[in-house]
């Protein structure tokens, strides 16, 4: 009766109701889909507010949720959009029929960060599951609710647009003109992306000449356009605050005749901004993994369904993409070697950490699958046997390989076997860990390519989460990696902006040389000296195992939270015991893969220099139930 009562009062929002078929999102490359929550109850109905419908990220999403509600098959999804960016009502009427409704779960992503929370509230006040995703509701008009615990499921908004802010910087140089084009002034995400591109701008010194809005439209963009290059004839770049936007500015642009010489940069990665990007239209945009947003919000609400305690941010990942990225994406074809078949010299680290092992892996079964060059990984005894790393480098100089990747153990030391390789006409790519600025300068190496995380930012992510769950003036320690690798340095610097940030206590920050066994002596003896001890942060998952080890001797477990850094399958065990509060994926199966791939296009030609530029996310608990 329920079910045939449903079916005739939803005929009331059915003009609202959209409906599609797509093929599946896919979850972040390299990143292993945690199992579904089950739904609970009788057959359950889950309400999705999205923005409009006219913006094709909002399609896209809409589009993989209900490919996964086919999937699943077992609850019944009501996708709603609205008319426009501004149209605020048709999103609080679409929230007021679902509580009329009865529905029993509403995914709301809001296009105004204050106006829909009185209907969040009432929604709740009946019964109804619901969460905050892709856009925040405002904090202050939530407390003014009593709903501070509610949970927002989305990405870095700030850091995103910061992102794509200093591509543009690096691109224009200091003193580079620029507008920033807004979205809606009274959405979260508008206000976020607003500030992390002024934020970029600052840092690179560019001169913003006006932040205006478009209200997050393609058209009103266009006709904004139109007018901001007869208002300024000198400018030279474009923030857009989301790709429609950009389309829009990017049409101005073209009619004014000066494509190619106003650089526009995005946010959303839908397929009409990545074909602007190709064609050199577009400098960049940033890839929140749209298609991907509105199922996991569904999925959490399950859980939460199902019992779970789930509030705060459950932070998702951003990533900037360039041409680079996209031409990146199809295969590049094997280059004929000296001896016809090229030759891949894989320098890694360390084959006793778990994380090498499987980059090693993941390389290996990319040369089988590909068949059309030959691979040869070295790894190190040991994370301090920089020796080995010299050696093996020199060894593939001997034996005239085609292409060297390296993940150097010492940023400082393997520049001058780099050099070498270089010298004899070897094309090399620095992966993983970045080689130092300074002594590649000192050897003339300042446009050798860099394919790799922000490690600062991913260990700022960990220690953030620490720092959340201590709160101010937790006792802490920084257990570091190598002193000589550029990773250990920029990790340390993330723990130590997080610990900042949070007004945590740093007790100590003192080195394990990414090793389990010495970390392990380490904390027994850190236990030890600080008996007061609360979190610690480890710059890599192995270093965490050991951290773990000692704290379990000690018969501290639950008492001192670990925070690492790799993501690696025994580290995910830990996090799932609650013996580990956190770690980061820089998702390292993909990493050599990414680096062959890309050595590949520098050996056909391409020139490729720089930072590519490479994912990290935290994973906690939430992330794999």
């Amino acid at each position: 009766m329920k079910t045939l009562w449903r079916v005739v009062s939803l005929l009331s929002i059915l003009a609202l109701v959209l409906s599609a078929c797509a093929a599946p999102a896919a979850a972040p490359e390299g990143q292993q889909p945690a199992a579904p929550a089950a739904a609970v109850g009788e057959k359950p109905v889950v309400g999705l507010v999205m923005k409009s419908l006219a913006n094709e990220f909002f399609k896209i999403m809409e589009e993989g949720a209900v490919k996964y509600a086919e999937d699943r098959g077992d609850f019944e999804l009501i996708p709603v959009g609205m008319n426009s960016e501004t149209d605020i009502d048709t999103q609080i009427n679409a929230v007021e029929n679902f509580i009329t409704q009865g529905v029993d779960m509403v995914v709301l992503a809001p296009a105004d960060s204050v106006g829909l929370v009185p209907s969040v509230k009432k929604a709740l006040d009946a019964g109804i599951t619901v969460v905050n995703f892709d856009v925040k509701l405002d904090d202050k008009a939530l407390a003014e609710a009593g709903l501070t615990d509610l949970l927002f499921v989305g990405p870095d908004n700030e850091e995103g647009a910061y992102l794509s802010g200093i591509a543009l910087g690096q691109k224009l140089g200091k003193g580079g003109k620029v507008v920033i084009v807004e979205g809606n002034p009274g959405a979260d995400n508008a206000k976020m992306r607003k500030a992390g591109f002024e934020r970029a701008a600052l840092e690179s010194g560019l001169e913003v000449l006006e932040s205006t809005t478009a209200h997050w439209e393609t058209e009103e963009a266009n006709t904004l356009m139109t007018n901001l290059i007869t208002k300024y004839p000198e400018m030279q770049g474009v923030m857009a605050a989301n790709d429609s936007m950009a389309l829009g500015v990017v049409k101005a642009i073209d009619a004014a005749g000066l494509t190619g010489k106003i650089d526009v940069v995005g946010f959303d990665n839908i397929p009409a901004a990545q074909d602007l990007i190709k064609q050199g239209k577009m400098l960049a945009t940033i890839d929140q993994f749209g298609p991907d947003m509105a199922k996991n919000a569904i999925e959490i609400g399950f859980r939460i369904k199902a019992g779970e305690d789930l509030k705060g941010w459950i932070k998702t990942p951003v990533q900037l993409v360039t041409a680079k990225e996209l031409l990146a994406a199809a295969p590049a074809a094997a280059p004929a070697g000296k001896n016809g078949k090229p030759v891949v010299g894989l320098v890694m680290k360390s084959l006793a950490n778990e994380f090498f092992k499987t980059m090693e892996e993941g390389a290996v079964k990319y040369a089988n699958e590909r068949g059309d060059f030959e691979l040869v990984p070295v790894g190190m005894n040991s994370e301090t046997d920089i020796d080995t790393q010299i050696n093996a480098v020199e060894n593939f100089i001997t034996q005239d390989v085609d292409l060297i990747c390296l993940a150097p153990a010492d940023s400082v030391g393997l520049v001058a076997p780099a050099k070498k390789a270089m010298d004899a006409g070897i094309t090399v790519v620095n992966f993983d860990v970045k080689l130092d600025d300074k002594a590649l300068a000192e050897a003339g190496l300042t446009d050798l390519l860099f394919v790799g995380p922000d490690n600062e930012e991913g260990a700022y992510l960990a220690g953030a989460e620490l720092g959340k769950k201590l709160g101010e003036g937790g006792k802490v320690v920084i257990i570091e990696g190598n002193p000589g690798a550029d990773n250990a340095k920029m990790r340390k610097a993330g723990f130590e902006r997080a610990a900042q940030e949070a007004k945590l206590n740093v007790l100590e920050s003192t080195t394990a040389h990414w090793e389990t066994e010495e970390a392990n002596t380490l904390m027994t003896n850190l236990i030890t000296k600080y008996p007061d001890l609360q979190g610690v942060m480890a710059a890599n998952d192995s270093m965490a195992l050991g951290v773990v080890k000692a704290i379990d001797a000690a018969g501290l477990t639950g008492k001192i939270d670990v925070v690492g850094f790799d993501n690696i399958p025994a580290a995910l065990d830990l996090v799932k015991q609650g013996k580990m509060l956190a770690t980061i994926d820089q998702f390292g199966p993909d990493m050599a893969k990414n680096c062959i791939e890309t050595g590949f296009k520098m050996m056909n030609g391409e020139k490729l220099t720089g930072w590519i530029k490479t994912p990290v996310k935290l994973i906690t608990a939430a992330d794999l139930k």
